[in-house]
């Protein structure tokens, strides 16, 4: 009866209304959670030092299952692809990589029982998450420098940095990390995210230069630091 047909017809309405405002949210979840496992192929793909299609899928796969099984929370992610800051990234960590490595060979074999390390700790300038954490897999990648500790609520990364023998050294490796940490900022930091990062930079550049750990300096320890006597 047409009665019944109009009677039936708010429920079927409103049942479509339901489902439809489900199936968003679904690819939202999902949408928000494949630049996750986007970054973790990256980082397997590094980490192999090969991205053939058979170590992108493995990769892919393994990225999604740790995903899964870790049930992490849904991060809203606030980024911005640039595709010529990018390609700026990859080619400064690409060569970054070549140098470091060759730096610190020539260290190892010249002089083995000269070389040292610190810690050096660096004020960041960004305030995000999710580029921090891309900062701190960045400076990782890199040979003689490895980050041991993110004080977030600081905005302070340290980083033990091979091989450190004066404050040259400790002055080099901050800026290296500073570099990397204004790269990773311009090829996926969002236009907010980048107006920060200028502004912080702006306020750090008026501070006096010290070595207090506190604002920068190194953190200094019997076994990891230079020895006092100096190069000869």
């Amino acid at each position: 009866m047409p009665t019944g047909q109009d009677g039936d017809s708010p429920g079927a309405r409103h049942v479509t209304s339901d489902a439809a405002p489900a199936g968003r949210t679904w690819a939202r979840r999902m949408l928000g959670r494949l630049p996750t496992v986007l970054w973790l192929t990256v980082m397997w793909g590094l980490l192999w030092g090969d991205f053939s299609p058979g170590t992108v899928i493995a990769g892919a796969v393994v990225a999604s299952g740790c995903y899964a099984v870790a049930k992490l929370p849904h991060i809203p992610v606030k980024l911005r692809f640039s595709p010529v800051p990018a390609l700026r990234l990859a080619a400064y960590i690409a060569f970054d990589l070549v140098a470091s490595s060759v730096h610190v060979a020539v260290h190892v074999l010249w002089r083995p029982s000269r070389v040292r390390g610190a810690i050096v700790a660096v004020p960041m300038r960004t305030d995000s998450d999710l580029l921090l954490a891309m900062v701190s897999g960045g400076l990782s990648l890199i040979t003689g420098s490895l980050v041991i500790e993110l004080n977030r609520d600081r905005g302070v990364v340290y980083v033990h940095g091979i091989p450190i023998h004066s404050p040259q050294s400790v002055g080099r490796l901050r800026r290296q990390i500073q570099r990397t940490e204004e790269q990773f900022v311009r090829a996926f930091g969002t236009p907010d995210d980048i107006a920060q990062f200028e502004a912080a930079e702006r306020e750090f550049a008026a501070l006096p230069d010290t070595s207090d750990p506190n604002t920068g300096g190194t953190t200094q320890g019997p076994t990891d630091t230079p020895d006092g006597r100096g190069e000869q």
